[in-house]
């Protein structure tokens, strides 16, 4: 049963092995089939663009093929025509390289040579195609190590008949090897058009692929000849390597040459002079590198020269200096723009930012900063005990007896024998004396004012200790306060430190692909100019540039040409003399209008406010009402906002620097005696979303589709807040454009009677917030008896 099951299984695995393939078959030929039908109808053959791109792709394959195909190394060893096919897998792209390769080994190998490497490259295409649908094959390593196995068993077959000698055994294994190598590199460079081929090819894997992919076709270039000895292979090779070493240095030139040279000299077959002299030239040509062109030109010439006379007894050939000099001349024809797009490719991909130990480092410094300052304040608030309780009103009783009874010949009468009679008149007395502030003489019983010997003296010794008990109470009061203050500002500054280093802790990320994209950008430009591009923790694009080509950049039209380059739209955040940044530009904007009056008799308005954007694309409104009227209400509100704003700026949260201000205030009003009232509105332009704070501020309204809200809070203003957490009035918002949100201080509708506010906003077609903000001042029923401010934000989508 359970072998039947198992067989039963491998059915049906074959037949839906088979039902795929007659599908695709099914498939391709339904399209065939459309595509007759449309040429028989309309005598014309509509080709989408993806066709196109397929059938171009398809012919470059074919092209690469043929031409790899003739790259023949010592020992009948041709491998590379093979690797392309393994590289193309299955498909027109394959069959492509399938075609191209057999049509280059039938045509440029012996009969017998060409029909092996011919029959490796239907075998390994016949493989991808057969199994194209599992998902093992699918593995980047799979077909590259397939094309090594089918050449090395179709050599090996010619070796059974002529038999396995050590060379030829040797030279056969090196084959497979090479196939399987330059198969591997190859797939790390082919990339379908359309596909993020700029990508790949700046990735490492890309730049070795793309280097072994031209090596190989130069080697196969190798026996065409423009002249009697001279070499397209070589002259190009010389080509490759000096407009390497002229963009990329000294390093890229002595790579570039030791391995163009090294494969010159595999074909030729000879002794490695081409990797000496091509690496040798390479190298001192890299020294010009950024000078003009004509220098390294000649640089490149001579050390050539020299190479070529230092190894005159070696037998090198003579032609290679005509090589040199052909290749010499097509570099100095070259159009510059290729050149320094091909500087850009042979850069090295940035490291990411070079501070970054040192941002962890200042990092790791303020969180352990904030953690001390908040032990700081727990230990404070534990340390800072309440004062002795020595402000109870029987202690200005015994005071006073200690002063004044303290000689008197009935002290032992009243304080012993008749305690219990003194201590109910005195307390007596109490309530009227702590109400007024001081004691008369009708608030002690007539008993005991009569008897005591001394009571105008005693009398005016309670005033005195009354008197001093009351400033006792409002010293300690002072004192807890103040304690209470110094332990909130320790833990706020705990907080905000602690927010500091969380910030650092969000780090740009580097953006390669958008980089490479804008440096090729600038090289095509001609532009002195080091370019960064990142990604902040919400994605959003950063650009950050220096040098003394960076007004070039963003001049005439350049920004929107760099939007259409990073696919996003950008704007100019901070331009400097050598410096600028670019931001990715929100897709909302806000228009404002504002309109204001002081009061009537007034020389300044007690209300101030304002609005600004951070770089983050958050937008801030501000609205504050001093306490009163005229130019102390002025001086409260204009300081209340300019701290914000500053708080603001620097990246403190909202709720953070509302406490912070709340607090400030608290502190300051100790001497200054003054609070104001705070509307805060946040606004995220990326996204319409938003939040909305009061600190004792006047109602806000926001309209929409649906109508207008009104929202009102319960909170006190700044700097009346007490205890350790200051109650703010909190709303969540979500704007879309065409929405608009009104900020009014208590002089446009004091009361609670606002009716008039919501009709006119419900009314407002959103033409002009300044002209609605005007409106609502001039139609304010309370006229000019207190300032009054209206601020109207209309949200909309940019342009």
């Amino acid at each position: 049963m359970r072998r039947h099951k198992i067989r039963k299984a491998a059915f049906t695995s074959d037949k839906q092995t088979e039902e795929t393939g007659m599908t695709a078959r099914e498939t391709m030929k339904h399209k065939l089939t459309k595509l007759g039908r449309q040429s028989g109808q309309e005598r014309q053959v509509r080709l989408s663009l993806s066709a196109v791109s397929l059938g171009a792709e398809t012919a470059i394959y074919f092209l690469l093929s043929a031409v790899l195909a003739g790259a023949e190394l010592p020992e009948d060893c041709a491998p590379f025509g093979v690797a392309m096919v393994a590289a193309a897998g299955s498909g027109l792209r394959g069959a492509g390289a399938l075609l191209g390769s057999c049509f280059g080994y039938l045509c440029m190998l012996g009969f017998s040579q060409g029909l092996r490497h011919a029959s490796a490259a239907v075998l390994t295409f016949a493989v991808a195609f057969a199994f194209y649908d599992i998902k093992w094959f699918r593995r980047p390593w799979v077909m590259p190590v397939l094309g090594g196995a089918f050449t090395f068993f179709t050599g090996s077959v010619l070796l059974a008949q002529s038999g396995w000698g050590a060379a030829e055994t040797s030279a056969l294994i090196l084959e497979g090897l090479l196939t399987a190598g330059t198969a591997w590199c190859y797939r790390g460079t082919m990339t379908p058009l359309g596909q993020s081929s700029e990508a790949r090819l700046c990735a490492p894997a890309g730049r070795r692929g793309l280097l072994v992919l031209v090596c190989t076709l130069l080697m196969a270039l190798e026996p065409v000849e423009l002249w009697e000895g001279i070499s397209l292979g070589r002259t190009l090779a010389v080509l490759a390597v000096l407009c390497g070493a002229w963009q990329g240095g000294m390093a890229t030139g002595a790579v570039a040459g030791v391995v163009l040279g090294s494969g010159m000299d595999l074909v030729g077959g000879g002794t490695p002079m081409y990797a000496m002299v091509l690496g040798m030239s390479g190298l001192m040509a890299g020294l010009c590198r950024g000078s003009r062109r004509f220098r390294a030109a000649l640089v490149y010439v001579l050390a050539d020269a020299g190479a070529v006379l230092a190894t005159w007894n070696r037998g090198v050939p003579l032609e290679i200096l005509y090589e040199v000099f052909l290749a010499s001349m097509a570099f100095l024809l070259l159009p510059q723009r290729s050149l320094r797009r091909l500087g850009v490719w042979l850069a090295p991909d940035p490291a990411g930012p070079a501070d970054v130990r040192a941002q962890k480092i200042v990092q790791e410094k303020l969180e352990a900063t904030a953690r001390a300052f908040r032990t700081l304040g727990d230990s404070l608030k534990t340390a800072f005990r309440p004062p002795r309780n020595d402000n109870d009103v029987s202690v200005v009783f015994d005071r006073a007896a200690g002063r004044v009874c303290r000689g008197c010949s009935l002290m032992g009468r009243c304080w012993k024998q008749d305690y219990t009679t003194t201590f109910n008149a005195l307390n007596d007395a109490t309530p009227a004396m702590v109400e007024r502030g001081r004691a008369e003489a009708g608030d002690f019983p007539r008993h005991f004012a009569d008897r005591c010997l001394h009571f105008p003296a005693f009398l005016e010794a309670v005033n005195q200790e009354l008197t001093a008990l009351f400033y006792r109470r409002q010293y300690n009061a002072r004192v807890r306060e103040s304690r209470a203050a110094v332990c909130r500002q320790y833990a706020q500054l705990s907080d905000l430190l602690g927010a500091a280093a969380a910030e650092l802790s969000r780090e740009l990320v580097p953006d390669p692909v958008g980089e490479r994209r804008l440096r090729q950008k600038i090289a095509e430009l001609g532009l002195d100019v080091r370019a960064a591009v990142f990604r902040d923790s919400r994605g959003m694009v950063r650009i950050e540039a220096e040098g003394p080509g960076c007004a070039a950049l963003v001049r005439g039209g350049k920004t929107a040409e760099l939007s259409a380059l990073l696919g996003v739209p950008l704007r100019l955040e901070q331009e400097g003399k050598d410096s600028l940044s670019l931001l990715q530009e929100e897709p909302l904007m806000a228009v404002a209008g504002v309109a204001a009056r002081k009061k009537s008799g007034e020389t300044v308005s007690g209300d101030a406010g304002t609005y600004f954007k951070r770089a983050d694309g958050k937008l801030y409104v501000l609205l504050c009402d001093g306490m009163g009227s005229g130019p102390e209400a002025n001086r409260e509100s204009t300081l209340a906002v300019r701290l914000l704003e500053q708080l603001l700026q620097a990246g403190v949260e909202s709720k953070q620097a509302l406490t912070t201000l709340s607090s400030a205030l608290a502190l300051r009003g100790e001497e200054a005696g003054g609070f104001t009232t705070v509307d805060l509105l946040e606004l995220d332009l990326f996204t319409g979303e938003g939040e909305l704070y009061k600190l004792g501020a006047a109602p806000t309204y926001v309209k929409k589709k649906e109508g207008v809200q009104r929202l009102s809070g319960a909170s006190l203003p700044a700097g009346l807040g007490e205890g350790d957490s200051v109650p703010l009035d909190h709303f969540s918002l979500r704007l879309a454009p065409g929405d608009s949100v009104l900020m009014v201080s208590d002089g446009v509708c004091g009361g609670e009677e606002d009716g008039w506010v919501r009709e006119r906003l419900a009314a407002f077609d959103g033409a002009s917030p300044k002209d609605l903000a005007r409106e609502l001042i001039t139609g304010s029923p309370q006229q000019a008896t207190d300032d009054s401010t209206a601020l109207v934000i209309r949200l909309e989508k940019r342009r």
